[in-house]
């Protein structure tokens, strides 16, 4: 079977699939990855063969204006988004595919020129990467919607094709619906909307990287992991954090920042005694050895820490984080915060070894209860294999 896997140019949204890309080549299946942008050289890196969908266009600032307006004005813009997202629930808002739609348009020529030439037998898409359901549509075949947060909305590829009218038409591909099986990544009680699905477990996936000595010598007091993400930090800057930072050195914890990369050292300045740099870090990996973690609200970094099972404080500041920062404060497994808002009362409640604890390793649990993306490989065999 070959199985062609579509994904936007962002690793949030590349990584959910990755696992799921192995099981398929564990398995004796191939797999080609079409993406575009920073996610290129990271499909390279997580060892699976790739096509650029569209090279030499920096997508980021073509469509989302990274890099256009101050650093406050992006913030609030970002953070405007995000209300709207969340205030419309499992529906996903019009600006939303949009905004998407021009991603897809940019890809939707060279991604189906490869698959034209490849002639996959089933497509596995990122929720929002319409080039799938075009490739999908194009071929004939079967298409997998992958999840890679909370929502599970009916009829979410009939609502996305009338944004993607301008993109069918340009390639001379009929507007019609393939047949679409939607993935959700958590369980079906966490998710939001109704939306029918095959549950699969997330498992963790957070690129490589190397491992500093202090990571596992013993914590002499408990380990708190902060990061905003790859996205956040080029949007909106770091000032989300200073609040968070100034009631760390108040906190009887040792706090480790992890900036992913994208923000230079010491870009923050000063930073209080128990507050310590990383590099990129394995989220997972850390995790495993941290008491909680402070975090945006990143779908992936969500459903990451769920699966290590410790108590979460999210700053939301846009896109579907503030989505994410209900579903982590409604079901008792974390807390939720503005930026400006947390402080030392948040911090000493998500330290303490109590009901929040508890809730966070009983989720853990729950995420381990669903069958793994190997277990998922017979079933999407037999949807290629039937067509739809």
């Amino acid at each position: 079977m070959k199985v062609m896997i579509v994904v936007l140019p962002a690793l949030g949204h590349l990584f959910p699939v990755v696992p799921l890309a192995w099981a398929l080549r564990a398995a004796g299946h191939e797999v080609l990855v079409a993406t575009s942008d920073g996610a290129v050289n990271a499909a390279i890196r997580a060892g699976l063969p790739v096509v650029d969908a569209a090279p030499g266009v920096d997508i980021a600032a073509t469509v989302f204006g990274q890099g256009q307006g101050t650093k406050e004005e992006r913030a609030r813009t970002l953070r405007e988004r995000g209300k709207k997202i969340a205030e419309a629930g499992a529906t996903t808002p019009d600006l939303v595919f949009e905004r998407f739609a021009r991603v897809c348009a940019l890809m939707a020529g060279e991604t189906l020129k490869a698959a034209r030439d490849w002639r996959p037998d089933l497509v596995v898409y990122s929720r929002l990467q319409g080039a799938g359901l075009l490739v999908a549509a194009a071929l004939g075949i079967p298409a997998v919607e992958h999840g890679f947060n909370f929502v599970a909305e009916p009829g979410f590829a009939g609502r996305y094709l009338p944004h993607l009218a301008e993109t069918f038409d340009r390639n001379g591909v009929p507007r019609r619906e393939p047949y679409v099986q939607p993935l959700h990544v958590a369980p079906p009680e966490l998710m939001i909307g109704g939306g029918e699905g095959w549950p699969v477990r997330y498992v963790p996936y957070n690129a490589g990287g190397e491992l500093p000595p202090w990571l596992f010598e013993p914590a002499r007091r408990p380990r708190v992991l902060v990061t905003l993400g790859t996205v956040v930090p080029k949007m909106a800057g770091l000032d989300g954090l200073a609040p968070l930072l100034a009631a760390a050195e108040e906190t009887d914890a040792e706090f480790v920042l992890a900036l992913g990369g994208q923000a230079e050292p010491g870009a923050l300045g000063p930073l209080p005694a128990n507050v310590r740099e990383a590099a990129w870090l394995p989220l997972h990996t850390a995790l495993a050895r941290c008491a909680a973690i402070v975090h945006h609200g990143g779908s992936g970094t969500t459903l990451t820490a769920l699966a290590a099972g410790v108590p979460q404080l999210v700053l939301p500041h846009g896109a579907d984080q503030y989505i994410n920062a209900g579903v982590v404060s409604g079901g008792g497994f974390g807390l939720s915060r503005e930026p400006e808002a947390a402080g030392q009362k948040e911090l000493a409640e998500l330290l303490d070894d109590g009901p929040i604890r508890a809730a966070a390793r009983a989720v853990a649990r729950r995420l381990r209860d669903l069958p793994p993306p190997a277990a998922l490989v017979p079933r999407l065999e037999g949807l290629a294999a039937a067509g739809g």
